[in-house]
């Protein structure tokens, strides 16, 4: 999924369609889905936090919307004998997966746990861009650098340093308070569904790196 397209397929009618990954097309989205039956279940893979703009919508409108783990949709399509990759074969085959199987799919967690995954997610990339650096101040070293470029690396290697160690605190002070919180009343599991629907709705924020 990427930040450009939206490529719907929904059974049984077969429709497909694609829109604006904005604003502007959440609502021509949602005027689609209301043509639709009150069974509707929305379906995408998981897209490392893309689909969570999408995904939130589709919630706060009383839409059925559930997250798939790309792992199942690729065994799917191994299943079915399809190698070939594109988005409307994609959508094709989570609206046809969902048909299947329609219990599956993780619910949207609540903002605590949005939270919690948010700061997990810029972590690793803060622990990659520290581990990328390392890598290029040793090399650097070798070849016998200034003294002034190692002293900017010092100083952008101590920036990641600081910040690595704030989001392990904010970590650390939102999973303690997670803990201490008492359980809601229809408190769902993040990654867990169970739900029986039979028209399946997928969509998928098309990739458009080429244009």
């Amino acid at each position: 999924m990427s930040r450009d397209w939206l490529d719907g397929f929904c059974l049984p009618g077969k429709q497909r369609f694609r829109l604006q990954n904005s604003p502007d097309g959440y609502a021509r989205l949602l005027e689609t889905l209301q043509s639709m039956p009150d069974d509707l279940k929305v379906g995408f893979e998981a897209t490392g936090g893309q689909e969570w703009a999408l995904w939130r919508v589709l919630i706060s409108m009383g839409i059925n919307a559930v997250q798939l783990p790309p792992a199942q949709i690729k065994a799917f399509a191994l299943s079915m004998g399809k190698r070939a990759k594109t988005d409307q074969i994609d959508a094709e085959l989570i609206a046809r997966f969902l048909a299947l199987r329609p219990e599956v799919g993780r619910t949207l967690p609540d903002e605590k746990l949005q939270l919690l995954r948010a700061l997990t997610v810029r972590r690793a990339q803060m622990v990659e861009a520290r581990k990328r650096l390392s890598a290029q101040i040793s090399a650097r070293r070798k070849q016998g650098v200034s003294a002034e470029l190692e002293d900017m690396d010092s100083s952008l290697k101590a920036f990641l340093e600081s910040q690595i160690s704030e989001l392990d605190n904010g970590l650390k002070a939102l999973s303690q308070r997670q803990q201490n919180s008492p359980p809601k009343q229809g408190f769902s599991v993040p990654f867990v569904a169970s739900a029986r629907y039979q028209s399946p709705c997928f969509l998928q924020k098309c990739q458009n790196w080429a244009a």
